[in-house]
């Protein structure tokens, strides 16, 4: 067996070994992202908008949508980005992209793919004021080989109105000039409840005044000009004092019968106060369940965009590949056609005979074994030639890709590592 390697197999691998150990950095500036946008408004195409791209601070493209509201461009990986949208009577937007990967990724050509939606200038729906605050979505690597919107960034949670908000601010105030009312209500109350307490006790005072002086105007308290003394005064004292502590009595009775009656009144006040109040928290807590809901719901639908266009972008790096693959193999295929015609011919030229069989015996002579190896761009290729006398001659090849793929062939026909294996070592031994 021989084995035969050209010098120009090793002044190539001598040539290529700078090249590979550079080769990382040539690939690293050869990535890059093709953008595919559509600008709508009302879900309807835009022509007329404007997009103007800045990297790492300065401007590099400005376009205008079409007909369609499409748009496109491509940006070198590694870099910041800036986007940003205008169009007439529409609120100016931005959006920025992160296209920095690990040194091991940088030769990546992803696909991006996004709607932008535009909004109307004077939309009552959407918090326009955010637009010139935030950018309202944010692009980073997603650890592969693409890109993607940070789930993280829940811009579309803040630009968003809430629906109800208006009327809740209607129902708030309505509230709150309720509960004033109401305030104002008890307070009337118990200021007319005191006064009619105040009149209540100036009129016993003045009953008891005059009961006084009737008692004072009395001919028991009062002796005659005569000078006679004999008259009953203990009598009238007391008679006076029994009065005296029956009007008292009474007066206590009314006091505790106006206390009552205001502590009631003030104790309604204040059960229909906490009911009111009760009542507006249960409609604000229903109000703000119905509103997580619709934003819930918007947000299940932009996460679900996301990740559909996501496994549309892989799916279409998938296919890229693999037909770049089939490309490669295709030329390799072409190649080793070429090679194996050139082995055929120097065969046929060494004008090798075969060696005459024996007629006393069978004899089986060993075949000649030629092994060529060719290194190559993207892969390396071993031949093995197998020649019998007589005009047998079997053909095997090994291609071995530089990302690792390895495939045998016999007589240009595809087989698996173990057949060739156990064809190789037979072949030998015959």
């Amino acid at each position: 067996m021989t084995r035969k390697t050209s010098f120009s197999a090793h002044f190539k691998a001598k040539i290529l070994l700078p090249f590979l150990l550079l080769l990382p950095f040539f690939v690293e500036a050869q990535g890059d992202m093709r953008f595919f946008g559509t600008a709508t408004k009302d879900n309807k195409p835009l022509p007329g908008a404007t997009v103007t791209v800045l990297m790492d601070g300065k401007q590099i493209h400005q376009v205008t949508t079409g007909k369609n509201g499409k748009f496109k461009f491509t940006l070198d990986i590694n870099h910041d980005y800036r986007i940003n949208f205008s169009a007439p009577g529409c609120v100016d937007m931005y959006m920025t992209l992160d296209l920095h990967t690990p040194p091991d990724k940088a030769w990546i050509y992803p696909d991006y793919v996004s709607d932008i939606p535009f909004f109307s200038a004077g939309d009552p729906k959407v918090k326009t004021e955010l637009f010139a605050q935030k950018p309202f979505i944010k692009v980073i690597f997603d650890g592969g080989q693409g890109f993607k919107d940070d789930p993280t960034y829940r811009f579309i949670d803040e630009i968003f109105k809430d629906p109800m908000e208006e009327q809740r601010k209607k129902e708030e105030l309505a509230r709150k000039q309720a509960a004033d009312k109401a305030r104002q209500d008890s307070i009337d109350l118990a200021n007319k409840m005191a006064n009619d307490a105040l009149l209540a006790q100036q009129e016993a005072d003045r009953r008891r005044k005059e009961e006084e002086d009737k008692s004072k105007n009395h001919p028991a308290n009062n002796p005659p000009a005569d000078g006679n003394t004999n008259v009953p005064t203990m009598e009238s004292d007391e008679i006076r004092l029994e009065k005296e502590k029956q009007e008292q009595l009474a007066r206590e009775k009314q006091n505790k019968t106006i206390r009552a009656q205001y502590e009631n009144n003030l104790l309604k006040l204040v059960a229909e106060s906490e009911k009111k109040t009760n009542i507006s928290k249960f409609n604000k807590m229903k109000d703000e369940a119905m509103t997580n809901s619709v934003i819930e719901a918007m947000r299940r639908e932009a996460e679900a965009k996301a990740q559909g266009t996501y496994l549309i972008e892989q799916q279409k790096e998938k296919q890229r590949q693999t037909l770049a693959n089939r490309q490669i193999r295709a030329e390799e295929v072409s190649r080793l056609i070429v090679t194996v015609a050139q082995i055929e011919k120097t065969l046929r030229v060494s004008g090798m005979k075969p060696v005459a069989a024996s007629e006393m015996q069978n004899y089986a002579p060993l075949p000649n074994v030629v092994v060529t190896y060719e290194d190559g761009f993207f892969s390396d290729r071993t031949s093995t030639v197998f020649t019998w006398p007589g005009g047998k001659r079997i053909i095997y090849n090994v291609i071995e890709f530089w990302w690792g793929g390895r495939y045998y062939y016999r007589e240009g026909a595809e087989i698996d590592q173990k057949t060739y294996d156990a064809e190789i070592f037979r072949n030998k031994r015959s």
